[in-house]
């Protein structure tokens, strides 16, 4: 019977790159053996891609921008949600009034730092400061209905990052099911982030050892890595 595995990249299928590549060579098996591996993360495409290319992942499906996008093997674009137009104008008027924001990007389905307001699927706003970012993000979540906000570590500097509310990785594997013909007993899950809960939830899901606190009340199942798990699926 066929499975299917659903892994977030950073902190869970990338944790170092002796790491990623035992897990590439696993996933590589997996999908050898008539399974399906899907990427879900809260990169956009553009930023994914560079490590897809880098590393020569193989996958079969991937969950981008925080479960906002959907996209086939082949780039079909099988799901999305987009932000209203009058709800990125607002945050963008905002970003701009705001000293401790030093950039704002906006992303759509494969382009970054793209111009116009009515197709976008992500607001990147960058800050230096961790105790600022954390205020953006309150600013957002309080001032802002029909979103999902999140915060992110991305090397000297911080992101609050903003999707749709119909963002959701675990609704975007029940297309993938649907399309694929896999019954909910055969999906497995792994994931380390807030924006992994749902999906975990609801998906013989697993955590990583450095998982966010959040998830220790959402499954008390932990693993080391992905090829770990892939060996622990196959045997079940």
């Amino acid at each position: 019977m066929k499975k299917i595995l659903i892994s977030d990249y950073d902190g869970t299928f990338y944790q170092n790159d002796l790491d990623i590549k035992k897990n590439i060579d696993k996933v590589t098996e997996f999908r050898t053996l008539g399974n399906l591996f899907v990427l879900a993360t809260g990169r956009s495409y553009v930023d994914l891609k560079i490590m897809i290319d880098k590393y020569k992942i193989p996958y079969d499906y991937l969950i981008l921008n925080h479960g906002a996008l959907l996209l086939s093997k082949k780039l079909e674009i099988l799901n999305v949600f987009t932000l209203d137009k009058e709800l990125v104008g607002s945050v963008l008027e905002y970003a701009n009034n705001n000293k401790d924001i030093y950039d704002v990007v906006l992303i759509d389905v494969f382009k970054k730092k793209v111009i116009d307001t009515s197709n976008a699927v992500k607001i990147m706003l960058k800050l230096y400061s961790y105790d600022n970012a954390l205020d953006v993000k309150k600013y957002i979540d309080e001032r802002y209905t029909n979103i999902k906000c999140y915060y992110e570590k991305e090397d000297n500097h911080y992101l609050v990052e903003i999707v749709s509310s119909k963002a959701s990785k675990s609704l975007m594997i029940e297309k993938i099911l649907v399309r694929e013909e896999i019954k909910k007993d055969n999906v497995f899950t792994i994931g380390d982030g807030v924006n992994d809960i749902d999906m975990i939830r609801n998906f013989n899901g697993y955590r990583v050892i450095n998982s966010c606190k959040e998830l220790d009340s959402i499954t008390n199942r932990v693993i080391d890595n992905v090829s770990d798990l892939i060996e622990k699926i196959k045997c079940l």
